[in-house]
């Protein structure tokens, strides 16, 4: 091999793994192997948890009935709107804070306040309104998005809702984050080809404010790297399209052979 043919080889080697680094990121840095091993076996643990309690978040909107309500009084006064720092407001009652509390926690405190006016003051608290009732997914999938859970939905019934993984993903290592009671994110990590073969294992089902995260694989970020240079850097007509055979042998040149596509 002549010193011309490896520099080219070198160069294009070093073009490759510099438009990968410079292309938009979906590739993460997964833990060691036998930690990885132990968050996959984590996520089954999830479906044995007892289902979570449902909390308030800020820009909830809550319906607050009175039980000895007279049916006569107009709904619109039943409906709160949690405000961004947490804390919707009661007419003679005031400021209460619900933001990270059980409807059932603030229906106590609204019917401790309500006593001081009503003689049944005993108040009942549901959600009715929750624009944040969602999971996100991302990384590499062809729709990017969010999924409302208007009910029960299962992890592999959310993903598949945003069509799947791409060809370039990491199906293998996607990670799940969910919130704690800390309010911090806990990782999990599970196959999708797992999900859809194995039939004996739990399902696991989607809670409010999950996180799916599809990663790309190695070579995944390669082939989109090249991809994004001849298709977007580089002004290539399509229509046309251009034909590369470049021959080891022949030291002195690159052949480029113009071609016709097939209608």
């Amino acid at each position: 091999m002549s010193p011309n043919t490896l520099y080219r080889l070198l160069s294009c080697a070093l073009l490759v793994s510099t438009l990968a680094a410079c292309s938009t990121p979906a590739r993460v840095h997964l833990p060691d192997d036998e930690v990885l091993e132990y968050r996959h076996q984590e996520l089954y643990k999830l479906a044995e948890l007892p289902p979570p309690q449902v909390r308030i978040q800020s820009g909830d909107t809550l319906r607050i009935v009175r039980d000895a309500q007279e049916p006569s009084e107009k709904d619109d006064m039943t409906l709160f709107v949690v405000r961004p720092d947490g804390y919707f407001s009661i007419p003679f009652v005031g400021l209460i804070k619900a933001d990270g509390r059980t409807p059932e926690d603030v229906a106590k405190e609204v019917t401790g306040k309500l006593a001081k006016i009503y003689r049944r003051p005993n108040a009942t608290v549901n959600i009715a309104i929750a624009p944040s009732n969602k999971v996100f997914i991302g990384g590499a999938v062809p729709n990017a998005a969010f999924f409302d859970l208007v009910g029960h939905a299962t992890l592999e019934q959310v993903l598949l809702a945003s069509g799947g993984v791409l060809p370039s993903a990491d199906s293998d290592n996607i990670a799940l984050l969910r919130a704690g009671d800390d309010g911090k994110y806990k990782l999990y990590f599970f196959s999708l080809a797992s999900l859809l073969q194995d039939k004996e294992r739990p399902m696991v089902a989607m809670q409010r404010g999950d996180l799916i995260y599809v990663p790309q694989s190695s070579i995944g970020s390669a082939v989109e790297a090249v991809d994004m240079y001849f298709t977007r850097l580089i002004p290539i007509n399509k229509a046309v399209g251009l034909g590369f055979n470049y021959d080891l042998n022949q030291q002195d040149e690159v052949k480029v052979i113009p071609y016709n596509p097939v209608p």
